[in-house]
């Protein structure tokens, strides 16, 4: 028999359908949330590990909500906070020293600001965006050698170009990456342009001023080189610092004797003297070279300006006045030869007359057989004073050139062979006084002489010589070449002459022998006839002792024989 329907129950029916749609959501809610966590990253849940009513309990979808509106907030935070800071580099960009460019790999300009434009752009073209930078900033149709952005597009490092002229204006332009491609290559650089134009002006400057000074430093360096004066730069320490060729010259001590040595070394005459405080100003000293040879110097002294609490350095300026001063002697003394002659000449005429008369009465009387010896004997010492007097009368009018031949001819002298014929007129003399000649002749050129005068030279001399020895000596007598010159110089082994004789021996009557000996006008007659021909004559200091008499005369043509032996 059939079972009986059950009648329906409305309100079981209703929670039936409330279960399966709760349980449809919870399943929705569960691939849902296994769904987000798959994006995040994470594992799905497990039905064992959260069961349907836990998980509606627990709200996921809430949750993650939540989440998300955080991450939200942290985005848009972050995002304002990068907007500032875009905004903030984007006004550094327009606003700094130095010009930008954004470039890319086809090397067009993405980005510029206004500083450079306002270096490398022209003013008339205001659209630079998406065009070329070689075509903008270099007014050319592609990249140029040692353009700095296709170096770092080729290598991807920074790249430099210095000293880079354009509008008047200099620049260093640097390159470096900006940005790249995933694999690394770089797709943008940033180009910065440095003006250097005020640095670079004042480096001209510099240089120009240096030039200037280099210039005018070679100036005075030839200037002082030009100088005919010998010149020291003296520092505060009394070391020399600073000299020119012609106080080489003058001095006789090579540059690397003088430099950076104590004037005291090579100048101690003139280093004693500024020791004292003076200033030399014209200042004559005697200067000893490192040849043993002595030179009259005159020197003069500047200090030079030295800051507050330093010491004080000099310029120091000297001239080698020997041959000056030998000049102005000469020159005094023929002066003074000039007017002793014309006294002489006149004292000679007047004294001839009577001196004649008293001789010649003397000689008539001694004839006379009537006298006493003693008488006889007065009368000749009379006589013999009376040719005495007569003898120094014939050496004035000798003096005065009254005794020469007026009609004196010259001619071209051999001077070796002039001596050579005057010696043999002093042999007795020589061997009487047991004095040894030694002659020492080089071949010389002629001299344009008289040869009279050239003989009367050489005996005086030599005469001289043998009157300073007295007896038993030695005298050379040599002759050599300097230059253009003739030399003769008789020297002998005598007492020497002191220094302050020295300047007075070509004097007239000026002697240094005892009564008698000589008249004092042998050397200022030698003096008068070397002057005459142009020449020189002075004394020194012989090499082996005693005096040397040197003459120079002006020669000709080379010529002669060399003669060397003893007399």
């Amino acid at each position: 028999m059939a079972a009986k329907p059950q009648p329906q129950d409305p309100e079981a029916d209703k929670l039936a359908a409330l279960a399966a749609d709760n349980q449809r959501l919870t399943a929705y809610i569960r691939a849902k949330t296994n769904h987000l966590l798959q994006i995040m990253g994470t594992s799905p849940l497990q039905y064992d590990e959260l069961d349907d009513q836990t998980l509606i309990e627990l709200d996921p979808i809430g949750i993650i909500a939540d989440s998300f509106s955080q991450i939200l907030d942290f985005l848009n935070q972050n995002i304002n906070e990068l907007q500032q800071a875009k905004d903030e580099l984007e006004a550094i960009f327009d606003t700094t020293g130095v010009g930008i460019s954004i470039i890319d790999r086809d090397f067009n300009v993405q980005r510029c600001n206004e500083k450079q434009r306002q270096l490398l752009v022209d003013p008339d073209r205001p659209d630079i965006i998406g065009h070329s930078c070689f075509e903008i900033y270099c007014a050319r149709d592609s990249p140029g050698m040692g353009c700095p952005a296709m170096e770092t597009f080729a290598t991807g490092r920074p790249a430099l170009v210095r000293d880079v002229k354009k509008k008047n204006k200099y620049f260093n332009v640097i390159t470096t990456p900006f940005a790249k491609d995933a694999d690394g290559t770089v797709s943008q650089v940033i180009e910065v342009a440095l003006d250097i134009t005020d640095k670079k002006q004042a480096e001209l400057a510099e240089q120009q001023q240096r030039q200037y000074y280099l210039q005018e430093k070679n100036k005075l360096a030839t200037v002082i080189e030009s100088l005919s004066e010998g010149l020291l730069v003296v520092n505060p320490e009394g070391v020399i610092t600073t000299c020119n060729h012609a106080a080489v010259d003058i001095s006789g001590y090579p540059e690397e004797a003088l430099m950076n040595q104590a004037l005291a070394g090579p100048f101690p005459a003139l280093a004693e003297l500024l020791a004292t405080g003076q200033e030399p100003s014209g200042t004559e000293f005697t200067h000893r070279t490192p040849a043993g040879e002595e030179r009259l110097l005159s020197a003069d002294s500047n200090r030079m300006p030295a800051p507050p609490g330093e010491g004080v350095g000099r310029v120091i300026t000297f001239r080698d006045i020997t041959t000056e001063k030998k000049k102005a002697q000469m020159l005094f003394r023929a002066e003074k030869l000039a007017a002793i002659g014309q006294l002489s000449a006149g004292v000679a005429h007047e004294l001839n007359t009577p001196l004649a008369s008293i001789l010649g009465y003397a000689r008539l009387l001694i004839k006379d057989d009537n006298l006493t010896s003693a008488q006889q004997e007065r009368l000749e010492i009379i006589a013999e004073q009376t040719r005495r007097s007569s003898t120094i009368i014939k050496a004035l009018l000798s003096f005065a050139r009254e005794a020469r031949q007026p009609g004196r001819t010259r001619q071209a002298c051999d001077l070796n062979g002039i001596i050579e014929k005057a010696i043999p007129l002093l042999t007795t003399d020589l061997e009487k006084r047991r004095i040894e000649l030694e002659l020492e002749l080089q071949p010389l050129p002629p001299v344009i002489a008289d040869p009279g005068e050239l003989e009367q030279v050489v005996i005086n001399l030599v005469l001289n010589g043998m009157q300073a020895i007295g007896q038993e000596g030695r005298i050379r007598v040599s002759t050599s070449t300097q230059e253009q010159n003739v030399l003769l110089q008789v020297a002998d082994n005598g007492p020497g002459i002191t220094p302050e004789h020295r300047s007075r021996i070509f004097d007239p009557f000026y002697s240094t022998k005892p009564v008698g000996e000589g008249t004092g006008l042998g050397l200022s007659i030698c003096a008068g006839i070397i002057g005459d021909l142009g020449g020189s004559i002075e004394a020194a200091a012989a090499r082996d002792g005693g005096a040397a008499l040197l003459v120079s005369l002006p020669g000709e043509t080379s010529s002669g024989a060399p003669f060397q032996g003893k007399i």
